[in-house]
């Protein structure tokens, strides 16, 4: 068997496994463990941050951690399978489909960012938190934006690719960095086609939950605007 034959049957497997990782539907199983269907609530996605704000705060951290995990566990797994450096990206980029497309949900799933982050660590340890932490910055600095998270991945990843470019200490890790930043793209490019196809879905949510407060406060007038009347027909039985 020649070496090209095998290194193309590692790269499958690391591809496989990758994908079936990513695929491990995190908030979708902590949301029935509570009664509550992930692709129906809040954003409708299967991620952290609907986890988070629609279910519970340290469910949430635990999803963000396990979500992370996904795209690191799947790194580590094509690097014992002797996946070359360069090509450790494609077991990356399977979690992250995972993630979108799960096999587990009937191809359902989230918007990958935090399994991207997961496979930006595996791949880059020494420089990732220097761009994770100014992604950070950018998110909370944007939070009010729909789009916020997409602009924390851009400034995450500009920062990754300017330390990179230069002529210091992470220039090793080059290659790797424009390649997370290709992916980047891609989960941006995911994550603005998701917002799209879900904004008139959560608008018409929000339009119905309005028209049901307003029901709600024209019933309580209603009744309020009859307590007077209710009110004399009681006294007058009472003197009768």
């Amino acid at each position: 068997m020649t070496e090209e034959l095998v290194l193309i049957q590692r790269l499958l497997a690391a591809i496989v496994v990758g994908y079936l990782f990513g695929s491990i539907p995190l908030a979708h199983l902590v949301a029935r463990r509570h009664g509550i269907d992930i692709f129906a609530t809040g954003s409708t996605r299967a991620g952290t941050a609907n986890v988070f704000w629609n279910i519970s705060r340290w469910k949430g951290i635990l999803v963000f951690a396990g979500d992370a995990a996904k795209g690191y566990l799947a790194i580590e797994f094509a690097r014992l399978l002797g996946v070359p450096d360069s090509a450790l990206i494609l077991a990356g980029g399977a979690a992250v489909a995972g993630h979108w497309k799960s096999i587990f949900t009937r191809f359902k799933g989230g918007d990958g960012m935090v399994t991207l982050l997961g496979v930006t660590v595996a791949l880059t340890p020494m420089l990732s938190p220097i761009g994770i932490a100014i992604g950070i910055g950018a998110v909370l600095l944007t939070r009010r934006s729909p789009f916020r998270s997409s602009l924390g991945i851009i400034a995450c990843y500009s920062v990754l690719l300017v330390l990179s470019q230069s002529l210091g200490y992470f220039s090793s890790e080059r290659i790797l960095v424009m390649e997370l930043s290709v992916l980047a793209l891609l989960v941006i490019f995911h994550n603005v086609l998701i917002h799209r196809r879900h904004a008139p879905i959560l608008a018409s949510r929000k339009q119905n939950a309005r028209m049901g407060d307003e029901i709600d406060e024209f019933i309580d007038l209603e009744l309020d605007d009859d307590l007077p009347d209710l009110e004399t027909d009681i006294t007058e039985e009472g003197r009768a």
